[in-house]
């Protein structure tokens, strides 16, 4: 027997939740850039596959801050002898004033890659070494920001 998958876009998050919370299926991000963040839930009834996602596009000024605020972070840990390399790209939120957005950067990285793959490779916030971590766009600087 072959699983079928069934799609569909919702319009708006409201419609999503309340699609997830009736057929107790959890939501989850599926995407996110800095312009946008895309949401799933799925729901698996008999040998179908039901995926409800919504997309929601975030405001010109949101989208603006969180494309300054976006970091490649590059880290490795060493499992066996051998090194082993993750790459992330990640938008941290910033908790406020004085808070370095790389350092923060560095860390939700980390966690993420532990989310992801301390299964497959033993990667842990713990382990993990910090290579480089830089602006995915070098151009937006905080100057310009305050212009547009």
């Amino acid at each position: 027997m072959t699983s079928t998958v069934k799609t569909w876009t919702v319009a708006n998050r409201r419609e999503l939740w309340d699609w997830a919370r009736f057929h107790a299926a959890p939501v989850t991000i599926t995407e996110e850039t800095w312009d946008h963040i895309t949401y799933q839930a799925e729901a698996i009834c008999g040998a179908r596959r039901y995926l409800c996602s919504y997309r929601e596009q975030m405001p010109p000024c949101v989208a603006l801050k969180r494309r300054a605020n976006t970091f490649t972070v590059a880290l490795f840990h060493e499992p066996a002898g051998a090194y082993c390399y993750h790459v992330r790209e990640v938008i941290p939120e910033t908790a406020g004033e004085g808070d370095d957005p790389a350092h923060l950067a560095a860390l939700v990285a980390a966690a993420n890659i532990q989310r992801e793959r301390r299964a497959v490779c033993g990667a842990t916030a713990e382990n993990l070494v910090v290579l480089t971590t830089e602006r995915t766009y070098p151009g937006d600087c905080a100057e310009q920001m305050e212009a547009r």
